[in-house]
């Protein structure tokens, strides 16, 4: 009985140290949470004299939208980042953590598209959140950087479904843009998703991977719409749990860019652990609203030339836009000029995975033409 007790009580000073620690933990992180944007310092601690640091929930057409710039010098040209999803942002501190970092030679501009992130509002009706609208959005908000930062032009990048928003933004007004950057690049999402499904069979016959065979025989070839035991998105995400087991994202997952993450001050506490956690309903829902969107979208067929240089860097091992589709569109792009660069062992984030040479790039070839 005694040792029962004896037992009980250890349990009982653990559980309490447990509970200590993170509420420490807690505190620590709600003390880094100011929600202002971390300045550009010089080496004494003083801020950059003509560095920028700042976000800004502003309204766009009528709808509420998050914007975060950072530069270390607002002389420097302006970059447009165009996220992908669709609803699916990244928080500027993640491009920062994986060493991407283009905040010295641009002024960046990260945008929440309507919807999506830390620009969700549920007051925004779901009937608002179409690809039209996003464009129109993003060809506002390129408006407002011009005027801003007194610019002739300025650059554009678009991520995955942000590839699509950005090269309707191009076509609609291309007199507001340097150039077209495109990573993993969504060329023909239909055809692409039958190419992703046909890989992820292929991969896991060869491994007689049982499980994910069952699996993407239960959801069969896409499209998936006719699909009775699952809804689309749920095939989706079968399918892509599968693609990920055979051609993962090569990131840094270690917990010190988890601690890093959460100890950057750009976000308040509560966006920090009550939005970024919270369910991928709420969350992202401009991803399930535009789904089909996402499915049919077609610059083949849509945007066959563009009307400033073009710059596709794509990833060899990308089956979520698959790389095949992607060069068949970019060799059929006319274009004042254009350039392909292929990331070896690549998936769908290489300016992520291949931070370096993303950079490289952008010294040497973007900004030199």
């Amino acid at each position: 009985m005694k040792i029962v007790k004896k037992i009980g009580k250890w349990f009982l000073i653990l559980l309490g140290a447990i509970v200590m620690l993170i509420l420490v933990v807690l505190l620590i992180i709600r003390i880094n949470s100011s929600g202002e944007e971390e300045p550009f310092l010089d080496e004494k601690g003083d801020v950059l004299p003509n560095s920028i640091a700042m976000h800004e929930d502003m309204t766009i057409n009528g709808v509420p939208q998050r914007i975060t710039i950072r530069g270390k010098d607002k002389n420097n040209p302006v970059l447009l980042i165009v996220h992908g999803g669709p609803g699916a942002p990244i928080l500027p501190v993640i491009y920062k953590l994986a060493g991407v970092d283009l905040e010295d030679l641009f002024t960046v501009c990260y945008w929440d598209q309507r919807g999506a992130g830390l620009a969700y509002n549920d007051s925004i009706p779901d009937s608002s959140i179409t690809l039209n609208h996003i464009v129109d959005d993003g060809l506002q908000l390129s408006e407002h950087l011009k005027k801003t930062f007194e610019k002739d032009k300025i650059y554009i990048e678009g991520l995955s479904w942000g590839t699509a928003v950005a090269a309707y933004m191009v076509q609609k007004q291309p007199e507001l843009y340097y150039a077209y950057i495109g990573s993993g690049l969504m060329a023909n999402q239909s055809l692409s998703e039958e190419l992703s499904y046909d890989f992820a069979m292929s991969e896991a016959e060869k491994y007689n991977d049982t499980l994910s065979i069952t699996q993407l025989k239960q959801i069969g070839r896409p499209p998936y719409s006719n699909n009775i035991n699952n809804t689309v998105t749920e095939a989706f995400e079968i399918e892509r749990n599968i693609v990920l087991k055979y051609a993962p994202f090569k990131l840094d997952t270690d917990y010190s860019f988890l601690k890093d993450m959460f100890m950057d001050n750009g976000l308040t506490f509560k966006e920090k652990f009550t939005d970024m956690l919270n369910s991928p309903e709420s969350y992202y829902p401009a991803s399930k609203i535009l789904e089909s969107t996402a499915i049919d979208m077609n610059l083949m067929r849509d945007i066959p030339e563009f009307k400033v240089p073009v710059y596709i860097l794509q990833g060899d091992n990308d089956h979520f836009t698959e790389t095949s589709v992607a060069k068949t569109y970019f060799d059929s792009i006319v274009a004042p000029s254009k350039k392909w660069f292929l990331f070896e062992n690549g998936t769908h984030g290489v300016q992520i995975e291949y931070p370096a040479k993303y950079r490289s790039l952008y010294i040497n070839e973007i900004l030199n033409n």
